[in-house]
């Protein structure tokens, strides 16, 4: 189980104990100073004062001396003190309290006045449990000198009137003071969330964001961060006013949030963009998280919005993209302007590869990035068409970018291996519906047409700056002992890339909900790679697989 948001950061839960400048230790030891201070002056003040002959005024300068040395260890050390410390010190206030009306002597009961000082301390700084209990062990030391002192009716009265005073003042500054740390963390809150979604805004963000960095330093674990941008999110303001478009992004920021898990952390941190903070997430983890809550939001706008909506999105891993905060945002931001060259709605993970790609773009012709563009959307329209999400070629090109770099290939050949992956079956535009969807087996005719589609997708690469893409969709369904298709090529002959293409393809397949058939798990899928190894499959590349899945 997760930990909760208190529980990650290391807070405590309750007000009382916690850090808050109301409790904190630093409050705490500086109410000790002058409480103490207080305490040694009022003795100091009441020994050189007139007073009664009985009055033991050496014990008296002894009881002022510890309170001093108290207030002093309290002013040397105020971060340094352990907070049990404070209770000790607050019970050594109620003994100093007691000796002083012991050795004031007589029938006087003013030195009770002494008690005020530890039982306000307990009951501002400790829970009300633990102040009761303090104020419980101040009775019984007055109850103890009374009975030494005086033990008459009047000293009895004197005990209740004292000891209950102090408990019904004491609960009442104890609700005060939680009721003015609630207001204080209502105020705090209020500061940093977005009034319009009800996330993190820029400023909470930050302060999370520190913390979670910090957190992911010392405890060794991964840490990723998702950028969100809506693409054009300017013609829903423009077509349909302001007003839709501030309901549009309430549902954004409510659709991140329900796609979220719990223990991540959402914030709008621009006007149309958004950033998630996934603890313990690397990049594959944070990649499907992010392929889910881009899933969502489209086909939630495809429902209910008033214009279709989608998102680009970037994503980077501490320490692996960057070690600060400042770092992880940029290199975020060039993952989602990548995306955004890309064709939009996707989700690129930072790589060495994505400020070639970002340098490249301008001095590309134009018809070429326009012509990838093209072939990535309507890979994703087929996808549609055959499996009803645009998922399959997405997470194709994923677990191929794995093995690409798992399998030690530079990062520019990993960028073009994971773009092929997008497209493996871009050329299926080629094959008629009615096959896809068609009950019983395939004539050898529609058999020939089906396994025709890795030419032709070939074919249309051939005209943009990815051309040698084509050739690992070729052969992406070949085979080590040559019973592939559509060349029948054996091991030796097929290029790796397109060895890689057809274990994530086959990867893919046997994991995902189709249907006409359930999910394997991934140890049932791993179990048929292995099988088929070096017959079906290249041998390294499953076993590159099966290392980063």
């Amino acid at each position: 189980m997760k930990p909760n948001m208190r529980e990650r950061l290391g807070r405590r839960s309750s007000i009382a104990g916690g850090s808050s400048p109301l409790t904190g230790t630093a409050a705490m030891a500086s109410a000790a100073v002058w409480f103490a201070s207080c305490g040694a002056l009022l003795t100091v003040a009441a020994v050189a004062l007139p007073h009664p002959g009985e009055v033991d005024e050496p014990g008296l300068a002894v009881v002022a001396g510890v309170l001093a040395t108290m207030a002093l260890a309290a002013l040397a050390g105020p971060h340094r003190l352990p907070r049990w410390l404070f209770h000790v010190g607050c019970l050594l206030g109620s003994a100093g309290a007691s000796a002083a009306i012991y050795l004031w002597g007589g029938g006087s009961y003013y030195g009770a006045l002494g008690y005020l000082w530890p039982a306000l301390y307990a009951f501002q700084f400790f829970s009300l449990r633990a102040a009761l209990l303090q104020v419980g062990a101040l009775g019984a030391m007055f109850a103890a000198v009374l009975l030494v002192r005086d033990p008459d009716s009047a000293a009895v009265a004197a005990w209740v009137a004292t000891v209950g005073t102090l408990v019904s003042g004491g609960v009442a500054v104890s609700l005060r003071r939680d009721r003015v740390a609630g207001l204080i963390s209502q105020l705090s809150d209020a500061a940093r969330r977005d009034p319009l979604t009800h996330m993190l805004n820029r400023r909470g963000f930050e302060e999370m964001f520190d913390l979670e960095v910090e957190r992911a330093r010392r405890t060794e674990l991964s840490l990723s961060v998702i950028v969100v941008d809506i693409d054009r999110f300017k013609q829903i303001n423009d077509r349909f006013g302001h007003a839709a478009g501030d309901a549009a992004l309430r549902d954004v920021g409510a659709s991140i949030l329900d796609s979220k898990r719990s223990w991540d952390s959402a914030a709008r941190i621009g006007g149309d963009e958004f950033a998630i903070l996934a603890p313990d997430a690397d990049e594959h983890g944070a990649y499907i998280l992010a392929e889910r809550m881009r899933s969502a939001l489209q086909a939630s706008f495809e429902k209910a919005g008033p214009a279709p909506l989608t998102a680009s999105i970037g994503i980077v891993t501490y320490p692996v993209h960057g070690q600060t905060p400042g770092a992880l945002l940029q290199a975020a931001d060039r993952a989602l302007y990548a995306a955004k060259r890309l064709g939009r709605n996707r989700t690129v993970i930072s790589s060495a590869e994505v400020p070639g790609i970002l340098a490249r773009a301008p001095r590309v012709r134009e018809e070429p990035q326009v012509g990838l563009a093209t072939l990535l959307n309507l890979a994703e329209a087929l996808d549609v068409r055959d499996s009803g999400s645009t998922t399959h070629c997405q997470r194709v090109g994923r677990y191929a970018e794995l093995i690409a770099r798992e399998l030690g290939l530079p990062p520019q050949a990993v960028e073009r291996v994971r773009i092929a992956g997008i497209l493996h079956d871009v050329g299926c535009v080629g094959v008629p519906d009615e096959l896809f969807s068609k009950e019983g087996p395939l004539s050898e005719e529609e058999l020939h047409r089906v396994r025709s589609h890795p030419e032709t997708g070939a074919r249309m690469l051939e005209t943009t700056e990815f051309g040698d893409i084509g050739e690992w969709i070729q052969f992406h369904h070949e085979r080590p002992d040559g019973t592939g298709y559509p060349a029948h090529r054996a091991a030796g002959d097929v290029p790796l890339e397109a060895a890689i293409l057809g274990v994530a393809d086959a990867y893919e397949a046997m994991t995902a909900k189709r249907s006409y058939r359930a999910a394997l798990d991934p140890y049932a899928a791993s179990d048929e790679l292995r099988r088929g190894a070096g017959r079906q499959f290249d041998e390294r590349v499953v076993e590159a697989l099966l290392r980063v899945v």
